[in-house]
C-alpha cells in the first residue's frame, strides 16, 4: 500500500507543475484547492491529523496546534478565492512571493523533524504533508518564473504547550506560515483595486475568527475555568482588531459620496 501512497505523491508533484506552467489561473485554482482542502482537513480533524502523523493522539494542545495551522492556511485560501477575480498582478504576485519564500523555511523545518525524529513520527504520513507543501510551493515558484508578475513597492503568549516534538514542529510551521502572510500584508497597501484591499482584511478576520473557535474548543476539552476562557479567548481576538478597524475604515470610504460634475456660476 505504501508503494501506492509513493506513486500518488509523486504524481501531485508532477501535477502541481503541469498546473503551473499551463496558465496563470490553473495554477492559482490549484493552489487554492490544495491549500483549502489541506487547512480544512487540519481545522476540522485535527485529532486524526495528530494520530496519523504524530501518534499522540490524547494531547489536546497538539491538536490545538494543528488547529491553529489549519486556520493558517484557510486564511490565506479565503484571500485567494475572494480575489479569484482580480485583474491586478500585484494580488497574485505578492502572494505568490509570499509562498514562494516562506514555504522554503517551512520545507526546511519539515525535512529537519522527519530526519531527526525518524522513530516518533509515521514516514507516510509526514510525506504526504511534504508533498503537500512542495506542491504549493512549486505552485508559485512557478508562476513567479512564467508569469513575472508586477508587485507594488515597497510575540505573542499562547497557550501553555508541553514541548515535545509535535508541538515544537507545529509552532515552527505557524510561525513560518504567519511569516509568509507579512509579505501579502506588506503588499496589500499597494493593489489597485480598493475590493482587493478588502478581501486581504476579510481573509485576516476569518483567520481570527477560526482562531477563536479553535482556542473555545481547546479550552473545551482542557476543562479551563471561566477566568482562563476568558483569557485564551482574548488572546486570540487581539490579531482581529487592526483587520476590523481597517475593515471600517474602507467600508466608511465606500459610503462617501464625491462630486464627478461642476456647477456654473450664477455670474456666468
Amino acid at each position: 500500500m505504501s508503494a501506492i501512497y509513493d506513486y500518488l505523491r509523486a504524481v501531485a508533484i508532477v501535477v502541481a507543475f503541469i498546473a503551473a506552467k499551463q496558465s496563470k489561473k490553473a495554477a492559482w485554482s490549484f493552489d487554492l484547492i490544495l491549500t483549502a482542502w489541506f487547512g480544512m482537513g487540519c481545522f476540522l480533524f485535527p485529532q486524526t491529523v495528530v494520530s496519523k502523523v504524530f501518534e499522540s493522539p490524547s494531547d489536546p494542545a497538539v491538536g490545538y496546534g494543528v488547529q491553529t495551522l489549519g486556520a493558517c492556511f484557510l486564511g490565506v485560501a479565503c484571500f485567494q478565492y475572494l480575489c479569484l477575480n482580480s485583474r491586478d498582478d500585484t494580488v497574485i504576485g505578492s502572494i505568490a512571493l509570499s509562498k514562494a519564500l516562506g514555504f522554503v523555511p517551512l520545507l526546511a523545518t519539515s525535512l529537519y523533524t522527519y530526519v531527526t525524529y525518524q522513530k516518533k513520527v509515521d514516514h507516510a504520513a509526514f510525506c504526504f504533508l511534504l508533498t503537500i507543501y512542495t506542491g504549493i510551493w512549486l505552485i508559485n515558484v512557478m508562476l513567479l518564473v512564467e508569469t513575472r508578475p508586477s508587485i507594488g513597492r515597497r510575540e505573542q503568549r499562547g497557550p501553555k504547550m508541553k514541548e515535545t516534538m509535535a508541538s515544537n514542529y507545529l509552532v515552527q510551521s505557524i510561525g513560518v506560515l504567519l511569516i509568509s502572510n507579512i509579505f501579502t500584508s506588506w503588499y496589500a497597501p499597494c493593489f489597485l483595486r480598493k475590493e482587493d484591499k478588502k478581501s486581504f482584511i476579510v481573509s485576516q478576520i476569518v483567520f481570527v475568527g477560526l482562531l477563536t473557535l479553535a482556542s473555545v474548543y481547546y479550552c473545551n476539552l482542557r476543562k479551563e475555568n471561566t477566568k482562563a476562557v476568558l483569557l485564551q479567548i482574548g488572546h486570540s481576538l487581539v490579531g482581529g482588531i487592526l483587520p476590523a478597524v481597517g475593515y471600517f475604515l474602507l467600508t466608511r470610504e465606500d459610503r462617501v459620496p464625491t462630486n464627478s460634475y461642476f456647477t456654473r456660476s450664477k455670474s456666468s
